[in-house]
């Protein structure tokens, strides 16, 4: 007996190295440096309905009057702090350059009312309010820090990218333009969202997305959590393109890494408009599940973080947000 406690106390002590092991390597992620910033970033809340919903506002000290919006939607099993520091605390020191007020809300139970209709999570199974919360959270803006409504821009990462689309496809005249990263449209079979509008539309999307297949198909979680199917990123930016009419097509562009030993590059299509791009398409060869930016290197598991690709800084550009 004995002896058989010995062996099984070693292989217990195996298993937890090994689980430690792949934590570390694989899942472990590092928060960024905090950052030094003109203001304090502060926790507030809405009520919405029955419920109250919690977010994240970051106002840049010296904001001017009628200064754009900028909504950030976190992914799945995420939260607005998460999402703060998985974008490298990146948008905070754009709203300090550029004088815009950032704000990242809260999902319900980690996660947003979509359009994939056979979506299993509580926010969709529960019908909660989500395009209340967004539009509640503009008025407040509105209201108390006289943000500009007619430039209000929203990036969503992964189930937070198909909450952006939601809101471009339902209430387009609410948003002025939004960026998505590792997200597509589902297919019109599995959408629960009648398709009226469109908005301009910047889609990051790594080729080798473990999630949400940059070809289109099947949404899962590692094979699990079955979301319905999705068109490819392509589809769904030059769905966009031609819902604005664009009839030209797309200029090709490829950018490298910028750092020495990144495996990845991007290869972008832009749909011409005035004065950047009304659409455009950055496929990231070799990249994950990710929202590229130069800081935050995101868990391996979701795979590769390009440095080719910043993405907070060319939403800012794209759609040229800015007070200043």
């Amino acid at each position: 007996m004995k002896a058989l406690a010995k062996i099984l106390g070693f292989a217990v002590a195996a298993l937890i190295v090994v689980a430690l092991g792949f934590y570390f390597i694989e899942v472990y992620a590092p928060s960024p440096a905090d950052p030094t910033l003109s203001a304090a970033i502060q926790q507030d809340s809405i009520p919405i309905g029955s419920m109250t919903r919690e977010f994240l506002e970051y106002v840049p000290r010296d904001i001017s009057l009628h200064a754009p919006l900028v909504i950030v939607l976190h992914g799945p099993l995420m939260d607005a702090k998460l999402m703060r520091e998985w974008t490298g605390y990146e948008f905070d020191e754009l709203a300090d350059q550029h004088g815009f007020v950032v704000v990242y809300p809260d999902g319900y139970k980690h996660n947003w009312n979509d359009c994939h209709s056979k979506a299993t999570f509580p926010a969709h199974t529960e019908n909660i309010d989500d395009m209340g919360f967004v539009k509640g959270l503009i008025a407040r803006e509105v209201a108390q820090r006289q943000i500009d409504e007619k430039h209000v821009y929203v990036l969503g990462y992964s189930n937070g990218g198909e909450m952006a689309l939601r809101l471009a496809l339902q209430t387009p005249e609410q948003v002025a333009g939004i960026a998505i990263a590792g997200a597509s449209l589902p297919i019109p079979k599995d959408s629960s969202c009648p398709e009226q509008g469109s908005v301009p539309l910047l889609v990051v999307d790594g080729e080798k997305d473990p999630f949400n297949p940059i070809d289109g198909g099947r949404v899962t979680l590692f094979g699990f959590g079955y979301r319905g199917r999705a068109l490819s990123a392509f589809d769904t930016a030059h769905t966009f393109a031609k819902r604005l009419g664009v009839t030209s097509a797309p200029q090709e562009i490829h950018l490298d890494p910028q750092k020495s030993g990144d495996p990845t590059s991007a290869d972008g299509l832009l749909w011409p408009g005035a004065p950047s791009p009304v659409v455009a398409f950055y496929k990231i060869e070799g990249g994950g599940h990710v929202v590229p930016q130069p800081v935050f290197r995101y868990p391996r598991i979701l795979g590769h973080t390009t440095t080719a690709v910043d993405m907070p800084k060319l939403m800012i550009e794209m759609f040229h947000i800015s007070s200043k």
